[in-house]
């Protein structure tokens, strides 16, 4: 059985139990061994959950980690080759006299903190050779894998049945099954609106305090200093944005749930963006960024084609010791080619094929450390798919590697791309003066950073925890020109309410901006209306005040 069949079975596999029963049966295959033991580790005990031999061993038993090789292997985080039990001071013979054993090989489970093992057993004497203790710890590592897997599903699957145990007990029996995998998937995508809005609020309440600090900064008595740090605080607030989202994505992208949002654009912007995101990274291993200047306009996803870009930069960053890595385009016939180029360590031809397959690594870094499961590349290469687009791969081992992504140009005139405009920011106040903005949001932390940016501009501001006291502030204020509402709101209530109420008092010309972390499709899939606006949390400063100035027909306040 070839090992990448083993790891795509334990990629699948859901309970221990069927771990166990794939590990038992492969590690004896694999490697032509007499007998195969799959060892847990029990605190200070070495626990023989499973075995596959010609004869019995020691199944269900459990020793002392200080007095069992299992347990050596697990202490020293190593593999270990016995030739001959009988002369090794680690082995206690007496637990290995009614055996078949002659020989083994002990590979862990997890290599920087061991939960278990794997031992291999032979009749016979026999010294396991290189290959077989990298083809047996490869296993292990793919145990790991599927064990994590396991512990991740269980939490999910517990959440899921806390969700949906009130309609398992209303249903009738020859429904149930239906009903709840049903229920099931409605839970997980609340799980992840919820975990979006969550995630987002507070990165939400940064943002906008970013925005009122550099405004506040504007002081000529602020210092150099100030300035500098806040700089600073807003890349690691863009950071942690694109961190989230991408998490967030990622999770879609593996539901299906993820559809290309194709549009035209210049790729400097998301070059610029790739070289302040990863110069901190490259300078801190001695490195040379070399972002290249791309003017080159092309049709695509933004931020799909960012998530493609940032991957294989970070990858480029990670396997490179010494020299520079570079992002380049150049013109091909009716198209683009992106490059991520780098002077690492390289990739030898017989693993070029396999490097976009899951858990797949070519090698670790000199530190032995294991970053990760070897899934970057995976994601990458689905979201190519996605998009349709072709990727190219070539490398040499200590020679670096070169990844090519080809993109189609813009088929609009080059003169009618919109490209971002910084506009001016000196009329700020003088366009805000004297307009009235109810702003409802019930978290505390971006109801009250929300209210001292737009004070800071000019803004009369009226604030509401609830839908309630948007209400009465209305009543009390009269109509504000704009409304500033958070989408979900306490109660089951939503922002959409609360603006068609105000609309019923007022007129159904009041504008309106609602605000979401939600990625369901209930909001992607609201009615088009010209006087409202959708903002996507954490929205920053810019991009709020740019969208108030739109609906509001005033001058730019971004």
């Amino acid at each position: 059985m070839p090992l990448i069949s083993v790891v795509q079975q334990l990629a699948f596999a859901r309970d221990l139990p069927r771990i166990q029963q794939i590990v038992r049966t492969a590690a004896r295959n694999l490697t032509g061994a007499d007998g195969a033991t799959f060892v847990l580790r029990d605190r200070d005990q070495c626990f023989y959950a499973d075995e596959d031999a010609i004869s019995p061993l020691w199944k269900g038993l459990r020793f002392s980690l200080q007095r069992c090789i299992s347990g050596w292997c697990m202490l020293n985080r190593q593999a270990v080759v016995v030739p001959d039990i009988y002369v090794d001071p680690r082995i206690p013979i007496e637990a290995y006299r009614p055996t078949f054993v002659k020989s083994l090989v002990m590979v862990p489970i997890r290599s920087l903190d061991p939960i278990g093992a794997i031992g291999n057993y032979w009749s016979s004497y026999h010294e396991a050779t290189d290959e077989e203790v990298r083809t047996l710890q490869a296993l292990a590592d793919a145990t790991a894998v599927a064990m994590e897997n396991v512990r991740v599903y269980g939490e999910l699957e517990q959440r899921v049945r806390e969700r949906t145990s009130e309609l398992e007990a209303a249903r009738a029996a020859a429904q149930r099954a239906l009903e709840i995998a049903d229920q099931a998937n409605r839970a997980k995508s609340r799980f992840l609106a919820t975990a979006s809005h969550d995630l987002r609020q507070p990165l939400q309440s940064l943002s906008l305090l970013n925005g009122s600090l550099r405004r506040m900064l504007r002081d000529p008595t602020a210092t150099e200093a100030a300035a500098e740090a806040l700089a600073q605080q807003e890349l690691a607030v863009n950071a942690a944005s694109r961190l989230v989202n991408t998490l967030l994505d990622i999770s879609k992208l593996e539901s299906g749930a993820i559809r290309p949002e194709i549009t035209e654009f210049t790729l400097a912007e998301p070059f610029s963006e790739l070289r302040r995101e990863f110069a901190s990274a490259a300078a801190s291993k001695g490195l040379a960024l070399r972002v290249e200047p791309c003017a080159a306009q092309v049709r695509s996803d933004p931020a799909l084609l960012g998530q493609i870009l940032r991957n294989l930069v970070a990858n480029a960053i990670k396997y490179t010791r010494q020299g520079s890595v570079t992002l380049r385009c150049e013109p091909a016939p009716g198209s683009v080619r992106v490059h991520v180029e780098d002077t690492g360590v390289g990739i030898a031809r017989e693993h070029l094929p396999h490097i976009f397959e899951e858990f797949y690594q070519v090698g670790r870094a000199h530190s032995g450390a294991r970053e990760g499961f070897g899934l970057g590349l995976s994601i990458v290469e689905r979201v190519v798919k996605l998009l349709g687009v072709t990727l190219e791969v070539s490398s040499e081992p200590g020679q670096g590697s070169a990844f090519s992504l080809e993109l189609p140009l813009s088929t609009t005139p080059s003169a009618q791309v919109a490209s971002v405009q910084i506009p001016d920011r000196s009329d700020a106040h003088a366009a805000a003066c004297g307009r009235r903005v109810l702003l409802v949001e019930d978290d505390q932390g971006v109801r009250e950073a929300t209210r001292l940016l737009l004070e800071s501009l000019g803004f009369q501001v009226a604030s509401a925890a609830s839908p309630e006291e948007a209400i009465r502030q209305a009543r009390t204020r009269g109509a504000p020109d704009l409304i500033i509402s958070d989408y979900h709101l306490d109660c089951e209530q939503t922002g959409l309410e609360v603006i068609a109420e105000l609309r019923n008092m007022f007129g159904p010309t009041l504008k309106a901006i609602l605000v979401s972390g939600d990625t369901s499709p209930a909001i992607k899939g609201l009615v088009p209306d010209p006087r409202m606006r959708l903002a996507a949390k954490p929205v920053q400063a810019e991009q709020l005040l740019a969208l108030m100035a739109e609906l509001m027909d005033s001058e730019s306040l971004a």
